[in-house]
């Protein structure tokens, strides 16, 4: 995506559908060939994001940083930084790394979260001030979701910080209900944009088709944003909103499951249409732009069943997790062995 440069943005679209597949696979097994699955993905996360972030961080003092927050496609793939350094810290916290005392994994997180935070509120401003009157609605493409998903991730992520780490509990919280005014407001408008781009040009390169994908991610974040909040709200009873945020997100769990039902099977019609009319989508990195959306409403309906029961719900997640799972392990064999092919041809 990002050339002349060491960084590659993708990377981190990757990391991110990783830790969804390591995470639900914790939370909907819990045994231990499962567990040893979720811990060899978490560290190699980990150990991927720590070797990438100074690169970032390099890269930021280049001009290539300042024309690509200029570029339609390729500035809201930085937001999927912070995203991942979220992910770390729900990772550490409901999985936690072999050996460590939970509250070594705790104070890791927070290190994390602190990290997500800083470049969070950094990017949302920057990125949408770059792109004002440099872009056409043609260019809409899924990955503007991405900066309202992080913002939901980080909110989930501060959740769950609260509800294990007291000490900042009331800051967090109150970072979190700050957080949720322009997430919901940059999700909803990029959902008209994207909607509005579908309806009214046609897709110009089969290449990036994976990326309206994405349009699940806010949906499954979002919901696991509301219910984690929920449950920080009541434990501390910050303001005396516990019980009423708490119905809110129910009701809006609920609505917004059947929502991302329905985005999936316009999703299905979506790709039908696409390899029909312009065929094959051809394998790219941007495949993992299909992983991370699918764990994302699959985490999202496994705390649903939480407080519904359903085995509607119990269904739907186990067949999405089973998805999920297959989706990872084909893109990630073929990235394998086309990086292998790659490495090949380079030594011949």
């Amino acid at each position: 995506m990002i050339k002349n440069t060491n960084l590659n943005l993708v990377t981190f679209i990757a990391l991110m559908g990783s830790s969804a597949l390591a995470l639900a696979s914790k939370l909907i097994f819990n045994n231990i060939l499962t567990d040893v699955f979720s811990y060899v993905i978490e560290i190699s996360v980990i150990a991927l994001f720590l070797f990438y972030l100074p690169l970032f961080v390099i890269h930021i003092k280049k001009k290539e940083f300042s024309e690509n927050l200029k570029n339609p496609m390729k500035s809201n793939l930085y937001s999927s930084i912070p995203i991942t350094a979220a992910l770390i810290s729900i990772m550490l916290i409901q999985i936690g790394i072999p050996y460590f005392k939970p509250e070594s994994n705790t104070i890791i997180s927070v290190a994390f979260w602190f990290i997500s935070l800083l470049l969070s509120l950094v990017l949302i401003i920057l990125i949408p001030i770059n792109l004002k009157f440099r872009s056409k609605p043609c260019q809409v493409f899924g990955t503007w979701f991405i900066p309202p998903v992080g913002l939901f991730v980080l909110i989930t992520a501060g959740s769950l910080l609260a509800l294990n780490f007291p000490l900042i509990s009331n800051f967090v919280i109150l970072i979190n209900l700050l957080l949720f005014g322009p997430a919901f407001i940059l999700y909803f408008l990029t959902l008209n944009l994207l909607y509005s781009r579908s309806k009214f040009y046609e897709l110009e390169e089969t290449k990036t088709a994976p990326t309206f994908n994405i349009v699940l991610a806010p949906v499954g974040v979002s919901i696991l944003a509301m219910l984690s909040t929920s449950k920080a709200l009541i434990k501390y009873e910050f303001l005396e909103l516990g019980n009423l945020f708490s119905g809110v997100s129910k009701i809006y769990s609920l609505i917004m499951f059947g929502y991302g039902l329905w985005v999936l099977l316009g999703l299905f019609f979506l790709y039908y249409r696409i390899v029909k009319e312009k065929g094959k989508i051809p394998l790219s990195e941007l495949w993992w732009a299909f992983v991370f959306p699918i764990g994302a409403f699959t985490l999202a309906s496994v705390n649903i069943y939480s407080f519904t029961n359903l085995i509607f719900i119990k269904i739907v997640y186990l067949i999405m997790y089973f998805y999920l799972l297959t989706l990872w392990l084909y893109i990630f064999s073929k990235q394998i062995l086309l990086y292998f092919k790659n490495k090949s041809k380079t030594h011949s």
